[in-house]
């Protein structure tokens, strides 16, 4: 990593952060180079042509741990990862953990073990379910029965959000079995109930008892450093480890060969975090956002300068940008300067940002489900969903649950009752990140959002920390055992080639953020000319994966070719992909079918 840069953009945001001048930022909206004619009611929507689909072409199955080894080398010397620091902080002499899951690929992993011991470090290998005491049987038999679904099946993100959320889930899918039965049996099929044996490994591998389980674990080794652990979601591990927390180093995303044959792990860490800190540069001076996607989604909110200040200070995850108010507050937000530290200042949820508009999208973190519509009222509360086929009729249902809608959330104020709010846009910021194939075998679309300029939403409320502690937020732990209402937020939509804005308080000026899906900090001259630094900038800093949508960047029409069964187009690229035949390969290859230019 380059110091003196990494060290002049983490200094250019502490001071943005904190109140620079309004001049100062002008400089940095100058680069942007994108501008709406005039502040109005914001920026104007047109007919437009979208950036055509890719799928990374050098993604080739490995034989042996010698194919694996070239691409693992420089990731295990990178010290920038996702929610966390790279393998390449670790340094020579060190003794360091990986936390497996059990699908991790033995071939994969033992490549990055010895690349790791090239340089000096000593690496262990412990599997989730060994620090919890469940053997390698009952972790797969759970895992075979509990992901007995794929991407195809995009609705079971409500059954999840269900058994993970609810201090009593079994409550909740009686009261849905007696209204809805059948849509029950869509949700909680037969086939994924769970023995007492298996009700009993699945309580272990909660996430609280396998943070008790890795803390024994980092108690009887002192010699361990730390540990790499999980695919996402690192606030929450970390917040398991408390108060051995500082032992988090790192995700370890790195466990299949999708990720590691990938230009994931040895994309440069400074160009990655310069261009996060041009992003968030201007959060501090917004009073107005809007963002606007050709699958229908059209929002906009008023930011007042509190909001503005407590979102610029709490905006920070690498990779995973808080790109609205509601996310970056009710918590301690992340150090830019020692990320992954959390700074020492609570920011408070209200006032609360209050979105307006519609959410309209096919995709959610578990899959693909027919096209949505979320409609905000003027207060910022969920009063109408339309279509979405069986998770549709999950979020309205669950709409009605008791409670949900008329107690006011801790830290939320009397006129902010209920649970149904938007709470997070966030930003994916790493231009090489992809679909996985073998995700959406598994179930899960959440690798994508990784790449930058995708956004998923979330719904609901999340509150991480109370003012004081930076543990789980007991307050909200008491509050939803009491009334038996969920602890998180759910409900997500990924959006693809949204434009995103945002509008400088007293300069009557907009700045665009994304542009049709284009990350604009990557086309930012300083980033650029860093970027050169390690090659071709065009090619570091281009995205190697975009979907392909009938009626917005491919043939069709996408009112009846997509958003009625988007599943079936995903289908069709995948086994192209895996068969070596798609059209759209980045970079070509020779020999591939030459794409359609019809629109």
């Amino acid at each position: 990593m380059t110091n003196h840069r990494t060290t002049r953009a983490r200094q250019r945001f502490a001071r943005v952060a904190w109140g620079a001048l309004l001049g100062a930022l002008s400089l940095a909206v100058a680069a942007c180079g994108k501008t709406t004619p005039s502040a109005g009611d914001g920026p104007s929507a047109a007919a437009e042509r979208y950036p055509e689909p890719r799928y990374p072409s050098y993604l080739k199955p490995p034989s042996s741990i010698e194919d694996v080894l070239p691409h693992v080398r420089p990731l295990v010397r990178n010290k920038t990862g996702f929610q966390g620091a790279g393998l390449g902080i670790a340094k020579a002499g060190e003794t360091v953990t990986f936390v497996l899951g059990p699908d991790a690929d033995d071939l994969i992993v033992r490549a990055v073990k010895q690349a790791m011991e090239e340089r000096g470090v000593h690496v262990n290998l412990v599997y989730e379910y060994e620090m919890v005491g469940v053997s390698r049987e009952d972790a797969m038999e759970y895992r075979r029965i509990r992901r007995s679904y794929t991407s195809e099946q995009g609705y079971m993100e409500a059954a999840t959000w269900v058994e993970s959320n609810f201090p009593q889930p079994e409550a909740v899918k009686t009261w849905l079995k007696d209204r809805r039965p059948d849509l029950y049996d869509k949700l909680f099929p037969k086939n994924r109930d769970l023995s007492p044996r298996l009700r009993d490994v699945q309580q272990k591998l909660l996430l609280p008892n396998m943070g008790q389980g890795i803390q024994a674990y980092l108690r009887k080794h002192p010699e361990v450093r730390g540990i790499f652990w999980g695919k996402g979601g690192g606030t929450f591990l970390r917040r398991n480890l408390h108060p051995l927390e500082d032992r988090f180093l790192g995700l370890f995303v790195v466990d299949n060969r999708w990720d590691v044959m990938s230009a994931l792990g040895t994309y440069p860490g400074d160009v990655w975090q310069l261009a996060e800190d041009q992003t968030m540069e201007p959060l501090v001076h917004v009073d107005k956002m809007t963002a606007k996607d050709p699958e229908g989604t059209d929002v906009w909110a008023d930011i007042n300068e509190e909001q503005a200040r407590n979102w610029a200070r709490g905006v920070y995850q690498r990779g995973h940008l808080y790109m609205f108010p509601n996310q970056a507050t009710g918590r301690f937000g992340y150090s830019v300067i020692d990320y992954p530290a959390f700074q020492k200042e609570w920011l408070p949820r209200e006032p609360l940002a209050v979105i307006h508009g519609t959410l309209a999208g096919t995709v959610n973190h578990t899959g693909f489900f027919p096209r949505w519509e979320v409609h905000f009222t003027d207060n910022g509360y969920i009063g109408e969903v339309k279509g979405g086929g069986i998770v549709g009729d999950a979020l309205r249902e669950f709409m009605q649950l008791p409670h949900i809608n008329d107690l006011a959330y801790p830290f939320h104020n009397e006129n902010h009752k209920g649970y149904w709010y938007l709470y997070e846009i966030a930003f994916g910021t790493h231009p090489k990140a992809f679909r996985n194939p073998a995700g959406l075998d598994e179930g899960t679309a959440i690798p994508e959002r990784l790449r930058a300029g995708v956004i998923h939403w979330g719904l609901g409320i999340t509150l991480h920390h109370d003012p004081g502690v930076q543990t789980q937020s007991q307050k909200l732990l008491d509050f939803t055992a009491q009334y038996n209402l969920p602890r998180d937020h759910g409900f997500h939509t990924h959006t693809y080639f949204t434009t995103y804005q945002v509008r400088l308080r007293n300069a009557n000026r907009w700045v665009k953020l994304l542009d049709k899906g284009r990350l604009t900090s990557l086309d930012n001259a300083e980033v650029r000319a860093l970027a050169s630094r390690y090659g071709n900038p065009d090619q570091l800093l281009t995205e190697d994966w975009r979907p392909e949508i009938p009626g917005i960047n491919a043939p069709g029409n996408y009112a009846t070719d997509y958003a009625p069964d988007p599943w079936r187009t995903v289908k069709t690229v995948i086994d192209k992909v895996l068969a070596g035949r798609y059209e759209h390969f980045f970079p070509p290859v020779s020999g591939a079918p030459a794409p359609s230019t019809e629109r």
